[in-house]
């Protein structure tokens, strides 16, 4: 398996666990894991961004690793500032954008995959 695949699967693995460990959050079971949910969104990210530059050099185009780049940025925001966005009624909707946010970075990196695979094929 290639460095992007693995780097791929990083993501995918990391993100499973994450929203695992963020239902466990939301209903109020595990709020003393909230560290390391904080910590695995950081490793998500660093493999979104390693997956985004290996899709690159594997030739993708850049735009999609760019947007990857992008939105990892979007994530890391999100979800050091959650708790202080509409922290009182609205709050709900905060927690649906942050689950959004990290569903789309799980969607990019099996983009950016794919992406790269094509673009090692049709250099080979």
């Amino acid at each position: 398996m290639s460095a992007l695949g693995r780097a791929g699967w990083v993501v995918r693995g990391v993100g499973l666990v994450l929203i695992v460990l963020g239902v466990l959050i939301w209903v109020g079971v595990a709020s003393a894991i909230v560290p390391i949910h904080m910590l695995l969104g950081i490793v998500l990210v660093l493999a979104l961004w390693a997956t985004a530059y290996l899709a690159l050099q594997a030739g993708a185009k850049p735009v999609l690793p760019a947007i990857a780049a992008a939105w990892g940025l979007v994530v890391v925001v999100l979800g050091l500032s959650q708790g202080f966005i509409l922290p009182d009624t609205g709050h709900v909707l905060i927690q649906v954008a942050h689950l959004v946010v990290g569903i789309v970075a799980i969607g990019l990196a099996e983009a950016l995959v794919a992406a790269g695979q094509r673009g090692s094929a049709a250099t080979a």
